[in-house]
């Protein structure tokens, strides 16, 4: 009897892309196992960011491909991505901090369509009766729910990255792409971000994070792959990236961690 070969959840194939004429990211490749993370690391610049940019299809390729599951995402617009569930959270949460958290994790549990914005408001009533909705479920999966009806700005920066991954997760995510998790996050309060991705992978989500913090992506990653200059330094086992001499020397100036 053959085995079934396993489909990557995400497979990047030989990737460029270019803004305005200059080349941003070369021969780009790399895939993600159904509940793996992989972490993404590198010197500003390194073109990290343009990655999930490219994954969300916010930024298009000029050679190479995106499969999702093994299907192509060719030249799908960036709802028609996100509705197929890869959420996207961002680096920055200031936009929506006038915003409550219920109201901001419910936008992310609508499809984007005309019935999904009128139904905008059925979510706020079936929170306040206590009735389930996605929303409802994915503040309670990250302990947020007690935060439901603050506004965003009066939150710590921890709590608010966990309210935006909480708005990625609400799309009913297989997927998540993380954008720095932890920037502007102390370190007393980095343990709640941990928390919350050891949940996201015992549910079988698979992830894909950027962050500056080598400790922090050494212990939440299956796999690591390094960059700078758009190009791939090195993939592989999380120690044996961070210990390699050129990702060293490229990311942590050739010193220790």
């Amino acid at each position: 009897m053959t085995a079934t070969l396993e489909v990557a959840t995400l497979e990047v194939q030989h990737v460029d892309v270019e803004l305005g004429g200059v080349s941003i990211l070369r021969d780009i490749s790399f895939d993600v196992r159904p509940g793996q993370t992989l972490g993404i690391v590198g010197p500003n610049g390194a073109g990290k960011t343009t990655i999930l940019n490219v994954i969300s299809a916010v930024v298009p390729t000029v050679k190479g491909q995106v499969l999702f599951k093994g299907r192509p995402l060719g030249q799908l617009r960036p709802h028609r991505v996100r509705d197929l569930g890869i959420g996207r959270s961002l680096q920055s949460t200031h936009y929506f901090h006038d915003m409550t958290v219920l109201n901001l994790v419910s936008l992310g549990s609508l499809r984007n369509t005309v019935w999904g914005a009128l139904r905008f408001s059925d979510h706020r009533k079936l929170a306040r009766r206590g009735e389930p909705s996605r929303a409802a479920e994915v503040l309670d999966l990250l302990g947020l729910t007690h935060y439901a009806d603050r506004p965003l700005g009066e939150l710590s920066t921890a709590v608010q990255k966990l309210v935006d991954m909480a708005r990625a997760l609400a799309v009913g995510t297989d997927l998540v792409l993380l954008d720095e998790p932890t920037s502007g996050v102390s370190g007393a309060e980095r343990g709640v971000v941990t928390t919350a991705l050891s949940k996201l992978r015992e549910l079988g989500v698979t992830i894909v994070l950027i962050d500056h913090d080598p400790g922090f992506v050494m212990a939440n990653c299956d796999q690591l792959m390094a960059m700078n200059f758009g190009e791939v330094l090195k993939i592989g086992n999380p120690r044996e990236v961070m210990d390699s001499p050129e990702v060293r020397q490229s990311y942590l100036g050739d010193s220790q961690y």
